[in-house]
């Protein structure tokens, strides 16, 4: 995470905050793209692998099979 974000203070309030060092919603059109294929990608890389997930009920049919 340190990478991705970046610590800004307020000029005005003198407050600190961390906020994205990139614009993410910059790159919206891309998601779908990035994202499709991309369980079938994970399923089929041969090693052992770990998925951690904050929730189970957003996974595909095919990461619950797994």
């Amino acid at each position: 995470m340190p990478d991705q974000v970046v610590e800004v203070t307020d000029p005005k309030t003198g407050k600190t905050k961390f906020v994205w060092r990139t614009d993410l919603l910059a790159s919206k059109q891309y998601w779908v793209e990035w994202f499709t294929g991309l369980t079938q990608a994970f399923l089929h890389v041969a090693m052992k692998k770990q998925l951690i997930l904050a929730g189970s009920e957003r996974m595909d049919k095919d990461l619950t099979i797994a």
